[in-house]
């Protein structure tokens, strides 16, 4: 799919005229996206991605879009992790857009006008960096910014102007008609209606307590893909890995992904290198 659209016959940045890759389409089914998303403790969650998939099999469209997700619960219920783990098992890209960043929002807002605007959007910039035409966004602070900002964002999400959406610091325009938008919102703030008038709602509950279930091996998974860290290595046992924990009991899914990153950590400084028994 070519994502970037210019005029004239001159290249564009970032690669942007050339074909990017529509992904997720061989994880569709009912053993694969579902499945692999690991979210049991989050029905409608889960529910949301069965459907999602279904639809874009029925569509006879072999690759993920979610189309807009409107994402509530109280901090910590594991909002980012749940997008974050959602493209990393589909093998689309993952991006963030912070509307509460000055920059970001100006440049949300019109950034044609606002000299502090970004060369690119996140969103773009993720697009070209993975070659990814239909990337996982998870947009932050939609719930508490104001109108400008938010009827930027309302275009960049409508189905129907997204197609052409106008990067106007690169000059070009960008289909975003594949991306998948989950925008959160916490449990005191509602995003607008009219920013999404078609966009599903679900809010996601609070995380299990202790570490003993899925989402704790989810979120492993996660850091160790942070971590640069090949889960099939070897380097530490689910036991070894709860014996590192500083803390047994969670509130949120970020403690338990701060904990897991400490506790990955740590073995890997217990684990030798290979280099570290040589004689010299």
């Amino acid at each position: 799919m070519i994502v970037g659209h210019g005029v004239g016959d001159d290249p564009l940045p970032m690669e942007l005229g050339e074909p990017f890759a529509l992904l997720g389409g061989d994880r569709l089914g009912a053993d694969g996206i579902p499945f692999l998303v690991m979210h049991e403790h989050q029905p409608d969650f889960l529910a949301w991605v069965r459907t999602r998939c279904a639809m874009m099999l029925a569509a006879e469209r072999p690759w993920f879009c979610g189309g807009t997700l409107i994402l509530g619960g109280s901090n910590g219920a594991g909002r980012t992790h749940a997008a974050r783990w959602l493209a990393r098992i589909g093998g689309m890209s993952h991006a963030v857009v912070n509307l509460t960043d000055p920059v970001i929002a100006a440049s949300i807002a019109a950034s044609g006008e606002i000299s502090e605007a970004l060369g690119a959007s996140p969103v773009t910039i993720a697009m070209a960096a993975a070659r990814c035409a239909n990337p996982i966004v998870t947009v932050v602070g939609a719930d508490r910014v104001g109108d400008d900002v938010l009827q930027g964002l309302a275009v960049m999400i409508d189905p129907e102007r997204c197609r052409r959406w106008r990067e106007d610091r690169l000059g070009i325009d960008i289909d975003l008609g594949e991306v998948t938008w989950i925008l959160q919102q916490d449990e005191y703030r509602t995003v607008p209606d009219w920013i999404a008038p078609d966009a599903i709602r679900i809010a996601l509950g609070h995380p299990p307590a202790g570490i003993d279930h899925v989402l704790a091996l989810s979120i492993c998974l996660e850091a160790m893909g942070d971590l640069g860290i090949d889960p099939a290595g070897g380097i530490c046992s689910w036991q070894q890995i709860r014996d590192a924990f500083p803390r047994k009991h969670f509130r949120s899914a970020r403690e338990l992904y701060v904990d897991m990153v400490q506790a990955l950590r740590g073995r890997q400084r217990a684990v030798p290198r290979p280099f570290d028994a040589l004689p010299f």
